[in-house]
């Protein structure tokens, strides 16, 4: 029924409810139980979004006792004033102030005032908002488990109430929400471009060229859509205005082919060039596209574990990259190829404690199945050209058996009673090296036989493990002193164990920015952004106060 009544009398409503049981009230403690008491009741309008039952818990915990004022009611400003301060900043990490009460506390805090003549209620709004922000900092909430299907990390937690009472103990807001954060610089360069995103959009109207056409455009040919092309291409700092203006503005020339080449760089399509479909698609993506994007990938690292270590590597299965990181500096990138959309590498972490030199390769049940089983049936002899032994248990142990005793066509995922191992050498799927990873995926990074595939731009090949270009610089890194090259002259399997395990991190990540501050842009191979956008919700902003109903009551309770 409240719902229905006006802004004005909701918010006299609320100092009624406020102050009338206050002015019988003997203490704080008596104060706090009553508010607490109504809240959970459903009785204090304009604060329905509070989560009463933690603040139960919180107040409590504390003994009755206030964590913004102390116990005359005075504010503890140095606090509130941090607390404001991340309410806002959590804008530019892809957060929406608005979780946190800001209409609430943004006005107050600049003018020096109190949010209402009680800071009882005040202390409760402060210590809500103060909660949801950790957990979202955290990467608590919204969670991994429930909007990606391929995450496999630990669960991130927080004991939101106990980080509080500390924070009010010490009386360090900043610090304590501050040391919540993903501490990579990689994270933190993708909030500096999140932010200049954010303000371009604030600067700019958005009216996107019509682009279209039919067919492809290569250098030298003309058309209208060009106009447009340089239009955006500028906007996007890739394209000279002075430069461009001293061209006929239809032609393709090559000042714009190179424009247009480093934006496919940059959004993970092939560098060719050539306006076509795709191109003409990327260009196309609105400013609020590109901030989504960004914004689900500020999650995913939010996600991460805060101590990745001092050395490690990460592993991007979207935008098919990896970087071996030391102190907190990419050391080297190499370039990979992951799972394909349906059959998708996870994320997950693990370490690599020792390489494998000259690997057999031990064919995962699925792949012997759905892919190589198909293939013996038609071709007889393709075990015996690929090098693949068939083995089956006798008496407990895989021992070899004769394919051409086998009745393939009989066989099935049901009836599969062999295991299928392909033997070391040229032909090996593993190529020369695999890194020893513990992980019960059965996912790892190793060589590959098939080299070209790293040409493309687009290298979603695998069946879920992680493919990795110049893998030998990688393995001479890790190795240290020993040398790779006579490892490898010796043609038997054999083991080299490392010092130290190295941790790996295998995230798919759709966005990535450089030490150069580039920013490296990929299509959602596996239809995960779209997924999190939802759970996320639409792109925030920061609303004037004035319009706000909580702010009306502020202005009517100081009135």
């Amino acid at each position: 029924m409240l719902r229905a009544v006006s802004p004005h009398l909701s918010a006299l409503m609320l100092l009624c409810v406020i102050a009338m049981p206050l002015q019988a009230a003997e203490s704080v403690e008596a104060h706090l139980q009553q508010l607490l008491q109504a809240g959970a009741a459903g009785e204090l309008p304009a604060t329905d979004r509070l989560d009463w039952p933690v603040l139960q818990s919180l107040y409590e915990r504390s003994g009755g006792q206030l964590l913004w004022s102390n116990m005359r009611g005075e504010a503890k400003t140095v606090m509130q004033q941090e607390l404001e301060h991340w309410i806002r900043a959590s804008l530019q990490h892809g957060l929406d102030p608005s979780n946190y009460q800001y209409s609430r506390l943004q006005q107050p805090f600049s003018t020096g005032s109190a949010m209402s003549p009680e800071p009882v209620l005040n202390d409760l709004l402060l210590s809500d908002s103060f909660m949801r922000l950790a957990r979202d900092l955290a990467g608590v909430t919204p969670s991994a488990e429930e909007h990606d299907r391929l995450w496999r990390f630990q669960p991130r937690t927080l004991d939101a109430v106990d980080l509080l009472l500390q924070a009010s103990t010490a009386e360090e807001v900043e610090t304590t929400l501050q040391a919540l954060l993903p501490r990579s610089a990689e994270y933190q360069r993708l909030v500096e471009h999140y932010t200049q995103l954010l303000q371009r959009t604030d600067r700019e109207t958005w009216v996107a060229p019509d682009l279209s056409m039919n067919g492809l455009l290569r250098t030298g040919a003309s058309h209208s859509v060009v106009v447009g092309v340089r239009e955006l291409l500028i906007r996007k700092e890739l394209l000279n205005s002075a430069e461009s203006s001293f061209e006929p503005q239809e032609v393709y020339t090559p000042l714009v082919v190179d424009a247009v080449r480093a934006f496919q760089q940059q959004q993970g399509l092939e560098p060719d060039g050539i306006l076509g479909p795709a191109t003409r698609a990327a260009l196309q993506r609105s400013p609020e596209q590109q901030l989504q994007q960004v914004r689900v990938n500020l999650q995913r690292w939010r996600w991460l574990p805060r101590e990745l270590g001092e050395r490690y590597l990460l592993v991007r299965t979207g935008t098919y990259s990896m970087t071996l990181v030391e102190q907190d500096r990419a050391v080297q990138q190499y370039r990979i190829i992951s799972g394909r959309p349906h059959r998708p590498t996870l994320s997950f972490e693990s370490d690599v404690d020792h390489l494998i030199m000259h690997p057999p390769w031990t064919v995962p049940f699925r792949l012997a199945v759905e892919d190589l089983l198909p293939k013996q049936r038609k071709d007889p002899d393709y075990f015996a050209r690929q090098q693949i032994e068939v083995l089956q248990k006798v008496d407990g142990s895989w021992q070899p058996v004769d394919p051409e005793g086998i009745d393939w066509e009989s066989l099935s995922r049901r009836n599969f009673p062999y295991l299928l191992r392909q033997r070391p050498g040229p032909l090996n799927s593993l190529g020369r090296i695999r890194f020893g990873m513990s992980n019960p995926y059965s996912i790892y990074l190793h060589d590959t036989p098939q080299q070209t595939l790293f040409e493309s731009t687009e290298r979603a090949f695998s069946s879920g493990c992680i493919r990795v270009d110049e893998i030998e610089d990688l393995a001479q890194r890790l190795l240290g002193e020993r040398s790779l090259e006579q490892a490898l002259n010796t043609s038997r399997t054999h083991t080299l164990r490392l010092e130290r395990p190295l941790p790996v991190y295998l995230v798919y990540l759709t966005v990535w920015m450089d030490e150069q501050q580039q920013g490296h842009y990929h299509p959602d191979v596996y239809g995960l952004d779209w997924q999190l956008q939802q759970a996320l919700g639409p792109l925030p902003e920061v609303l004037d106060p004035k319009t706000e109903q909580g702010a009306l009551a502020q202005t009517v309770l100081k009135q």
